[in-house]
């Protein structure tokens, strides 16, 4: 059996085996050096053994006034979507920018929410 790869020559399965083993076994710090952006902070969480999205959802049950959801961030403010509470108290989902410091409240559902 054969695989035609564009622009090269024809190779055989075990070739191409070896090829995408080689891949495979790539670490982190193989690409580290030549990565950038949101894909550098996700290498730099994995290596420091974190999750860099492992912040996505507020904790606690649902946000009042006087005990908010909390939402963690690395950063001053983030976007965050609002679908409500369980069951008939769903809604579309509501985007805003929360920011720490300030309580948000949402439009629809009026739960609070703010930033760690």
């Amino acid at each position: 059996m054969y695989l035609y790869i564009a622009g090269s020559d024809q190779i055989s399965a075990s070739q191409n085996f070896n090829i995408l083993e080689t891949i495979a076994k790539k670490k982190v710090e193989d690409v580290m050096p030549i990565a950038i952006g949101h894909e550098k902070e996700e290498l730099e969480a994995q290596l420091e053994g974190r999750r860099l999205l492992d912040i996505d959802f507020p904790e606690g049950p649902f946000g009042t006034k006087e005990a908010p959801a909390t939402v963690k961030s690395y950063y001053d403010k983030r976007i965050v979507g609002c679908p409500g509470g369980e069951g008939k108290d769903e809604h579309d989902v509501v985007w805003f920018w929360l920011e720490k410091g300030k309580s948000f409240e949402c439009s629809v559902c009026t739960q609070y929410f703010e930033v760690s």
